[in-house]
């Protein structure tokens, strides 16, 4: 049995496309094939199956193909026909840049070409921009990747970010960010290139998503459309041209690539999501949430990757066997190559009697041995909170940041106290919204999918009765099947039953003392390789199951589009809540309570829904090439027009952002007037007006800080320091004594006070009150280096010079 061709009629509507790159069927079900090749791991084009006629017949009332019959006129045009005028320069220019993304299929070259022009013109900083903020320790003073002290190229894996040993780290262990800087510092040191790779990095990213979802959805524009969301969104410029935002586009790169390893063979994309996701787990610790999201993704989209083959819940078990022994392996590693301190909550036993919950919670803390991050209450508030304030602050910081992911009107590269405070009350609009999008984008989600499980029902029952003709990799892979059954089959239970067998038998045995010497949590990796092959095998080796085709039957085509676009909404969707979590500052307490460069790896999921919404719209008012509206109606210019305005400010906004960063001082004076609220962008305004001589609006500046902050040493040691630097000694020591009271063990704050009142002669003047200070707190640095420097100021020229602080702009001390 077999389907009636389409009308003509219908094949000549299908071949229109709409003025714009938002309705781009790639291969309609009734016009050509896809120019292009299949992306890797998808079949190739194949010819029709033995029997099957090369071509179809002509429908009922048309005339054969060929020659006309004798005594017709010949057809075309009339001789005296004049031929198509020429297209004009500017209308040949635009056909060729539409040609550019709407006539081939997307490819990674192609796709990063356009990405990265666009990329380089939204992000990057002056030639002459300097190290900014955290850049400076990243990098000036990271002992690693300047080789301080006989560190060697492949320490960074004893290293964390800043290049600090385990006992003084700070929690952050991202080797490959610090293989990649030590490499590059060798050859140059000045911040411009540092930053620049970033940028192409970032274009890669978007390149690769583009590839992505043109694999899934086989729309041309629909891919170009989510590259361009995500290259150009404005909230992720502290990640792209800031230089430490490169362990984020690493990381994002490693969950891109995972998700890009789903449209392997069975076989195959395990192994390509272990490579992924361990590849962003070494990037950034963030990439951990690949775990849960890879194998969802995997379920989702397995009737758009392997339409013939879905096998969709075997599939996410191989991304989750994958992506769990790639987190599994990542810590066991960590935990040797970089054995940091327990953090102290931890190390407490659990009371007698404790739910058996959270037992369970404090063993797996423990086992992830994460090292001890840093709380300071000004660059997180939250975190002196009690729980339930805390998760009500961190709930209007993920409102206002979703807020700001679509709608860019202010960014900053800080959010300090009291920007963001911890909230008076527990419900309000910030806390009842953030909550809200936390619930409901799953929820959609779920309703996306089962809606795209009933198309693909609906699809599959009325082709199963062409199931031959219509099977995309039919013939020579159908013949194939039994083979890859039978040699998956043999794995896959030789590697269970030799796994059983080393557990009942060797192990209790004491045999194979090398499998004995695992930890527990990684006795079944051995065996996991051989077992996700045989797996694979089994999958690719399962009956096929009817899939559409073009008219020729030569082209792979996935489920229309309805489907596919439901699928990438649904992955999107639960992306983005779910990898925003770890930094939400609810399940853990991070050092910073808010930063737009947590945003990098939510981004990937807001492109993907953002694309599919807009394609939509543009469906709803204009029509699609099967159903298509009047050619010039106004309503298929709305949603361009719609896109072009929301593109357009975001990319006004990232380029204004970028510009922040052409020096410190322009960084810290953007900052200022976009967060007012934050004490340490006043402060840091005013060093740097400081350090270009400006000692006057460094006071002023300084002084805002400490009216904001009034319980922050540093913004009193520093008002003190400006006054002392005016030769106001005696006016600045009741700020340096203010500030020392406050911070005891801050060891530069006090070694900076004390030198500066040597420097002024004024030491001496305040013997008594800095000694009564140190008997006041006996055993801090404040009463260690008081008591030194006043005895042996003469001999040290002040005090002693291995506790002076870190100059700016410095490398690391010796």
């Amino acid at each position: 049995m077999s389907t009636p061709p389409p009308s003509r009629a219908a094949e000549h509507a299908a071949l229109e496309l709409l003025p714009d790159a938002l309705d781009d069927d790639t291969t309609t079900p009734y016009g050509p094939p896809s120019s292009g090749p299949p992306p890797s791991g998808m079949p190739p084009s194949r010819p029709p199956p033995s029997g099957m006629p090369p071509s179809r017949p002509p429908p009922s009332g048309m005339p054969p193909s060929g020659p006309p019959p004798s005594g017709m006129p010949p057809s075309g045009p009339p001789p005296s026909a004049e031929p198509p005028a020429a297209p004009s320069f500017l209308g040949g220019a635009a056909r060729r840049v539409r040609d550019y993304f709407l006539a081939l299929d997307p490819t990674f070259l192609s796709a990063a070409a356009p990405l990265a022009v666009i990329a380089v013109i939204l992000f990057t900083r002056s030639p002459s921009t300097n190290y900014i903020f955290d850049e400076q320790e990243a990098l000036l003073a990271n002992p690693y990747v300047n080789a301080k002290g006989g560190v060697g190229f492949l320490d960074a894996i004893h290293r964390d970010f800043w290049g600090l040993p385990p006992d003084r780290s700070v929690g952050s262990y991202r080797p490959l960010p610090n293989f990649l800087w030590r490499t590059i510092w060798a050859v140059t040191k000045q911040p411009f290139f540092h930053h620049f790779y970033n940028v192409l990095f970032h274009a890669a990213n978007g390149a690769l998503l583009a590839c992505v979802t043109f694999w899934l959805t086989r729309r041309r524009g629909l891919a170009y459309l989510t590259g361009l969301l995500f290259v150009g969104c404005a909230v992720l410029t502290e990640a792209v041209s800031g230089i430490v935002g490169i362990a984020d586009v690493l990381g994002g790169l490693g969950a891109i690539a995972a998700l890009a390893a789903l449209a392997l063979p069975g076989w195959a994309m395990p192994f390509g999501v272990f490579a992924a996701v361990m590849f962003g787990l070494f990037s950034k610790e963030s990439a951990l949430v690949c775990v849960p999201l890879i194998p969802f993704a995997a379920l989702i989209a397995a009737p758009l990757t392997h339409p013939t083959r879905p096998a969709r819940f075997v599939r996410a078990l191989l991304a989750l066997l994958a992506a769990s022994a790639a987190f599994v392996l990542y810590v066991e590693l960590r935990r040797r190559w970089f054995p940091a301190p327990m953090p102290a909550e931890l190390s407490a036993p659990l009371p007698e009697g404790a739910p058996l919950v959270k037992r369970a919670l404090h063993e797996a803390l423990v086992w992830f041995h994460q090292a001890p991050l840093p709380r300071d209450p000004l660059n997180n508030p939250l975190g002196a909170a009690d729980t339930p304030h805390r998760i009500a602050g961190a709930l209007r910081v993920y409102w206002r940041g979703l807020t700001q992911l679509v709608f860019p009107w202010t960014l900053s590269g800080d959010y300090s106290f009291p920007q963001e405070p911890v909230p008076d009350r527990l419900v309000f609009f910030g806390s009842v919204a953030g909550a809200a999008m936390m619930v409901l984008p799953p929820l959609g989600s779920l309703a996306l999918w089962i809606a795209a499980l009933r198309r693909e029902h609906l699809e599959r029952r009325e082709r199963r009765s062409v199931r031959a003709a219509f099977l995309v990799d039919g013939g020579q892979a159908t013949s194939r099947r039994w083979p890859m059954l039978l040699v998956g089959a043999l794995l896959a239970i030789a590697t269970a039953a030799l796994a059983a067998y080393d557990w009942h038998v060797l192990r209790p045995a004491g045999r194979l003392p090398l499998l004995r010497a695992l930890p527990l949590v990684l006795w079944p990796l051995p065996f996991l390789p051989t077992f996700l092959l045989g797996l694979g095998l089994l999958v690719e080796g399962a009956r096929p199951l009817p899939c559409p085709a073009t008219a020729d039957r030569s082209a792979w085509v996935p489920l229309r589009r309805g489907y596919a676009g439901m699928c990438i909404a649904a992955i999107g969707l639960t992306w983005v809540v779910v990898s925003y979590f770890p930094h939400s500052n609810i399940p853990v307490v991070l050092p910073t309570v808010r930063a737009e460069r947590f945003w990098y790896f939510p981004a990937i999921g807001s492109s993907l829904v953002l694309a599919v919404a807009f394609s939509w719209l543009h469906e709803a008012l204009a029509g699609s090439t099967l159903t298509p509206r009047a050619r010039w109606s106004w309503r298929a210019w709305v949603t361009p027009a719609l896109f072009a305005l929301f593109f357009g400010f975001q990319c006004v906004q990232a380029y204004r952002h970028a510009m922040d960063y052409r020096n410190d001082l322009d960084f810290w004076a953007a900052t200022k007037e976009a967060v007012p609220n934050s004490a340490k962008a006043h402060l840091n305004y005013s060093v740097m007006k400081g350090a270009r001589g400006d000692l006057d609006a460094r006071l002023a500046e300084s002084k805002i800080a400490m009216d904001l902050a009034p319980t922050w040493p540093m913004a009193h040691v520093y008002t003190g320091d400006t006054l002392c630097r005016m030769h106001r000694p005696d006016e600045a020591f009741p700020h340096y004594k203010r500030g020392m009271e406050l911070g005891p063990n801050e060891l530069s704050l006090i070694a900076l006070a004390l030198q500066c009142l040597h420097d002024e002669q004024r030491l001496t003047a305040h013997d008594g009150e800095l000694r009564q200070l140190a008997e006041e707190h006996p055993g801090t640095w404040l009463a260690y280096l008081a008591i030194d420097t006043l005895d042996n100021g003469a001999t040290h020229g002040g005090v002693d010079p291995k506790y002076r602080p870190r100059g700016y702009n410095e490398g690391p001390k010796e």
